[in-house]
């Protein structure tokens, strides 16, 4: 990942902020949470680009690049110097960002390129499409940007121009702002951002982009590791109604405050790093319900007692049981 945005420290119970948040890895983030309920939807955290989208019949191949960019900076192919055979100095050529971005995938696929903003005389130059299949609104070039961005490329690349898109990303360059805006987009799609919740997806979210990035593909490495899906986002993605359900529940139950704070605060962690938990829980509680005839006399506390008696034994603390068993009583019930 690179041109990362400076990270500041956040009023977070002591927590620390959020390592590696990126303009880069918040995009993605925002791709994510627009999308993650296409049928078959996937991201791949830099594969063949920066970032690549696919669903259904559609592909995305999306570079993400933080400056204010025009026509003629994504076409200007950048020099590098290197030692040549004889040890001297010489200068090679780079392909240039969109030469980078159309490389990849075929002419069935898209391509984009997200940027802080677009230059204004160029801007005039493209055309607003609302909304686009991944993204808010796109621009697509109009008849005079292709004839200035048509002689910069290889040959073999012009007809992919066609489906190539620049998008204006409303992330901000601050960690601060951008949080809050990918909290607020959260929030829209149900997601719970109360209790610092928002905060503990975007932190979980960074982490798996994190990890997968630092995986190399090779002829060993099966591409689908770089891969998040929509079971891993509708696991993080807990909604209210989800989390409503949880707190009925919990206030049914009868714990004093204390208690009753301490469980809700667990309930947090359970997606992140309890699913292996959760798995064998609901299992046992799938067994419960099969098993005992006198089932239906008990209360939702006797039910959570038996199921938290089943795993005193691990390591878990008795809250993260409790915690535990009452998701997956929401479960059974809905």
């Amino acid at each position: 990942m690179t041109e990362s945005i400076e990270a500041k420290e956040l009023d977070n119970g002591g927590a620390e902020a959020i390592k590696g948040f990126n303009f880069q890895k918040a995009n993605l983030m925002l791709i994510a949470i627009n999308n993650y309920e296409k049928n078959n939807f996937k991201i791949y955290i830099e594969a063949e680009d920066d970032i690549v989208v696919s669903y259904e019949d559609y592909k995305a191949f999306i570079q993400v690049k933080k400056q204010k960019h025009t026509l003629s900076s994504i076409t200007k192919q950048e020099s590098k110097k290197i030692n040549g055979p004889d040890g001297k100095k010489i200068t090679k050529l780079l392909p240039s960002i969109l030469e980078k971005n159309l490389r990849s995938g075929t002419e069935d696929d898209t391509y984009k390129i997200f940027v802080k903003d677009i230059g204004n005389s160029d801007k005039k130059l493209l055309n607003i499409k609302k909304p686009g299949l991944i993204c808010s609104e796109i621009y697509e070039l109009g008849d005079q940007a292709k004839a200035k961005i048509i002689p910069e490329l290889p040959a073999e690349l012009i007809n992919k121009i066609g489906d190539f898109y620049f998008f204006i990303s409303p992330i901000n360059e601050d960690l601060l702002e951008a949080e809050k805006y990918l909290i607020g987009c959260l929030n829209e799609i149900d997601v719970s951002v109360d209790n610092k919740r928002g905060r503990a997806v975007i932190a979980e979210l960074s982490l798996t982009i994190d990890q997968k990035a630092q995986e190399v593909l090779s002829e060993k490495v099966d591409k689908e590791i770089k891969s998040m899906d929509i079971n891993y986002f509708s696991k993080v993605f807990v909604t209210c109604k989800t989390l409503n359900e949880f707190d009925n529940i919990l206030n049914s139950l009868g714990y004093n405050a204390v208690a009753t704070k301490q469980i809700r605060n667990e309930r947090l962690k359970i997606e992140l790093n309890l699913t292996k938990l959760k798995t064998d829980m609901k299992k046992a509680l799938e067994e419960l319900i099969e098993h005992d005839e006198n089932l239906i006399d008990l209360s939702n506390k006797e039910i959570i007692g038996q199921l938290v008696r089943n795993f005193e034994s691990s390591d878990y603390s008795r809250n993260t049981l409790i915690s535990v068993a009452i998701e997956c009583l929401c479960e059974v019930e809905t």
